[in-house]
């Protein structure tokens, strides 16, 4: 059994799945939970997962707020908000957890994520972890998982082989579980390899009128589009690394990305559009806008995020 405690901070769709996996594998899970802490403190998480088979995870310990949790000292904290930071600066709200053994692992979308986390607490090892997951909460404390469940993570800046040591005990939990692990010694190009998918699908699935990516990819000018975002983002992405981003499953380039998701059995509903639908702010400042900056600052144009962004920042503001 692993000797480990975990602080788990936003205890959703995606966090359910991975702190479950976790305390199968002997860690003990202290879940925040925030909308759906009733119905979890009352009946747990009811998962069906094609994954891992259908049950009810009741975590070590559910609670409404970090502050309810102090009292523990956790060997990490696992942050699995949404990334807003045109909003707030939300990396305070776990400063009362954090202890001299605690590692960071921030499982968010977009570029520039880690930088509030590593400014206020420069001392404590910060993680960038990039998750693909097809899963939903229809409703509180019910988990709707697919076959899909894996996750990349690198360690931020400067770190010691005692961080990694640590890092890699607990990416042998998840991968015993069958939650696939890799630890990687950039993660950055894997980020923006990410944000290909993003930037492009994410974002004109709202901007569109609401489409699926069926609908997206069934009407030629709207896959045009979704082709010239994501030429943007592999041109400023390699500009930034300095090389070629990685393949993913030998998936490479905007055609690669377009016919992978094209021949998908089922149409995938975007977590932006999700979110739109819910009136639920949207993650455009991490995955358009922040990229769009170090777009200026390298010099180059992309008109085409450029446009997109625009749009989506008015649509939200007559939605939310």
């Amino acid at each position: 059994m692993a000797d480990i405690n975990v602080l788990l901070v936003g205890t959703g769709a995606l966090g359910s799945i991975y702190a479950w996996r976790l305390q199968e594998g002997g860690v003990r899970v202290t879940c925040v939970c925030r909308s759906n802490y009733a119905a979890v403190e009352r009946s747990g998480f009811r998962i069906k997962s094609d994954m891992y088979g259908n049950g009810t995870y009741r975590p070590t310990r559910v609670v409404p707020t970090v502050e309810a949790a102090i009292g523990t000292e956790f060997d990490f904290i696992i942050f699995c908000t949404k990334a807003l930071p045109n909003l707030s600066d939300n990396s305070d709200i776990i400063s009362s957890a954090v202890g001299p053994r605690t590692i960071i692992l921030l499982i968010q979308n977009g570029i520039g994520i880690e930088e509030p986390f590593h400014a206020r607490y420069p001392h404590t090892p910060i993680v960038s972890v990039i998750s693909y997951i097809d899963v939903s909460q229809p409703e509180p404390g019910i988990i709707e998982h697919g076959s899909i469940s894996s996750l990349l993570m690198g360690i931020y800046g400067n770190h010691n082989d005692s961080t990694k040591h640590r890092l890699d005990a607990l990416s042998k939990v998840w991968n015993s579980q069958g939650a696939l692990c890799k630890v990687v010694n950039d993660i950055q190009p894997f980020r923006w390899l990410k944000l290909v998918w993003n930037a492009s699908f994410n974002t004109v699935s709202v901007v569109s009128g609401g489409n699926n990516t069926r609908e997206m990819l069934d009407n030629p000018q709207c896959k045009e589009l979704l082709r010239n975002i994501m030429r943007e983002v592999y041109c400023i992405g390699e500009a930034v690394t300095g090389a070629p981003l990685p393949e993913r499953m030998g998936i490479s380039g905007p055609d690669g990305f377009i016919d992978e998701t094209d021949k998908r059995d089922v149409a995938v509903e975007p977590s932006m559009l999700m979110d739109y639908r819910a009136r639920r702010p949207m993650e455009h400042d991490v995955i358009l806008n922040r990229p769009l900056q170090v777009a200026r600052q390298l010099g180059i144009h992309a008109p085409y995020m450029e446009a997109v962004y625009a749009m989506l920042v008015m649509v939200e503001k007559t939605n939310v």
